[in-house]
């Protein structure tokens, strides 16, 4: 996978390291040369410094090409904006933002921005949302029988029927944000890559879910 990873503290230097030791092609911008130091000795990916609102920055780290965005600055605004921007104006299927700032959390939701807060973050947090490898509720309903959960549409699903996803009595999709703006699908709706869909899934179909999003749609 495609990775860009904006910021280079523990946190955005820790999962480029992670990333990078698993075989991805990971790009990282930092505005600070002395970060660099962050990246092991084995890292072989992309140091691109400059900062990451400037476009001939995010071009240098591949952005256009990419399969997926992070970011993971000190600074809340510069980590809603490029991930916006990423998202909307790269068309980079993954994205994933950090927040220090709890309260904004609702405007990113509104925007339909996946964003992790600085109390809820970790770095293994960030890598299963890149992965699908976990799908973190975001509401539970009854005694855990049913969950809410959001994910980004992966590549190989664009173009599909949003129905295909549907298993009777065990998963639903619910909503989908397609360039910050929210709908409930009709019967005849079809996925575009960047969608970020919204499924009711009872907690026994979670793999099969995870099997859909990760390759596998039978």
């Amino acid at each position: 996978m495609r990775i860009v990873v904006l910021g280079c503290g523990r946190s955005g230097g820790a999962l480029a390291n992670r990333l990078d030791a698993e075989g991805d092609d990971v790009s990282v911008i930092e505005i600070d040369e002395r970060a660099r130091s962050r990246l092991s000795g084995a890292f072989q990916g992309n140091f691109v410094l400059g900062d990451g609102l400037r476009r001939e920055v995010l071009e240098a780290a591949g952005i256009a090409q990419t399969e997926a965005f992070v970011g993971f600055s000190s600074n809340d605004s510069l980590n809603i904006v490029t991930t916006r921007v990423a998202r909307d104006r790269y068309h980079v299927p993954r994205v994933v933002g950090r927040l220090h700032d709890a309260e904004r959390a609702p405007v990113c939701s509104d925007l339909g921005l996946p964003m992790v807060t600085s109390v809820r973050m970790t770095v293994d947090r960030v890598h299963r949302m890149l992965r699908h490898a976990h799908l973190e509720p975001e509401q539970t309903f009854g005694n855990g029988e049913s969950v809410l959960v959001r994910s980004p549409v992966p590549n190989y699903l664009a173009g599909r029927r949003v129905a295909e996803l549907n298993v009777p009595g065990e998963i639903q999709v619910v909503e989908v944000t397609r360039a910050g703006h929210s709908s409930i699908p009709g019967a005849g709706a079809t996925l575009k890559q960047g969608d970020l869909v919204s499924f009711v899934v009872t907690s026994g179909a979670l793999g099969r879910l995870r099997s859909f999003l990760g390759g596998r749609l039978s």
